[in-house]
C-alpha cells in the first residue's frame, strides 16, 4: 500500500521528459557533492599527515642543531683549555732549559775551579 503510494507519487511528478532529466540531474549533483566530499576529506587527511611528519621532521633536525652546538661549545671549551695547557707546557719546557743551562754553567765553573787549584 505505501509501495504504491510511492509509485503513483513518482509518476504524478514524471509528466514530461524534462521532469525526469530534473530528477537525473538531482541525483547527479547529490553523487558529485558526496564524491568532493570524500575528495576532501582525504586531502585534508594527507595534509594534517604531512603537517604532522614537517613538526617530527623539525624536532628531529633541532635536536641535531642542539647536539651539534653543544659538541662545537665543547669543543671551543676544550681548545681554550689546551691553548692554556699548551703555554704551560711551553713555560715549563723553557724553565727545564733553563735549569739545565744553569747546571751545565755551574759545573763547568766548578771543573774550572778545580782545575785552577790543581795547577
Amino acid at each position: 500500500m505505501v509501495f504504491d503510494f510511492c509509485v503513483l507519487i513518482f509518476y504524478s511528478m514524471l509528466e514530461t521528459s524534462k521532469d525526469f532529466l530534473f530528477i537525473v540531474l538531482g541525483f547527479c549533483a547529490l553523487w558529485l557533492t558526496i564524491f568532493f566530499s570524500w575528495l576532501m576529506y582525504y586531502i585534508i587527511k594527507i595534509f594534517r599527515s604531512t603537517s604532522h611528519i614537517i613538526s617530527k621532521a623539525t624536532e628531529v633536525l633541532d635536536k641535531i642543531d642542539d647536539f651539534i652546538e653543544s659538541i662545537k661549545a665543547k669543543a671551543e671549551k676544550s681548545a681554550s683549555h689546551l691553548v692554556i695547557l699548551g703555554e704551560l707546557a711551553k713555560k715549563g719546557i723553557d724553565f727545564m732549559e733553563k735549569k739545565k743551562q744553569d747546571r751545565g754553567g755551574k759545573a763547568e765553573e766548578t771543573s774550572k775551579k778545580g782545575s785552577k787549584k790543581k795547577k
